[in-house]
């Protein structure tokens, strides 16, 4: 998403991530990847469970689309750490809410590397300015 904020930004939306960490180990995972938008924490995964998000089964975060995902991030120069505290098994989201407090957008993770593109986060943010 950080490649996508400024365009998401200039459609008048903003990009906000939610951890299942503390804030000082959010805080530092997004300082050490030069994160350049809001990153909150929410170590009851609160937030997590207000919105639907569930937890994986093992196949989720340890199956073989998994293993390929990994092999890609790594390929791409992304290394790989296992995460300290929080649930690894928490399956994460992607969500487009309106200034009304609408939701525009939902994306609800098959594995945690199920990412929606860019672009069909950016579609959402275009329909839910209107533009």
């Amino acid at each position: 998403m950080d490649q996508a904020r400024d365009e998401i930004r200039e459609l008048g939306g903003d990009v906000v991530a939610v951890f299942q960490y503390r804030a000082e180990p959010t805080r530092g995972f997004c300082r050490r990847r030069g994160v350049h938008f809001d990153c909150l924490a929410d170590p009851d995964r609160e937030g997590f469970g207000a919105v639907g998000l569930e937890r994986g089964s093992l196949k989720d975060y340890a199956g073989p689309q998994m293993a390929k995902r990994t092999f890609q991030a790594i390929r791409s120069g992304h290394l790989m750490r296992s995460p300290k505290g929080g649930d690894v098994g928490q399956l994460p989201g992607t969500f487009v809410v309106r200034a009304d407090g609408r939701l525009a957008f939902a994306h609800y993770n098959r594995d945690s590397a199920d990412n929606p593109t860019n672009e069909s986060v950016i579609a959402a943010v275009r329909e839910a300015a209107g533009r």
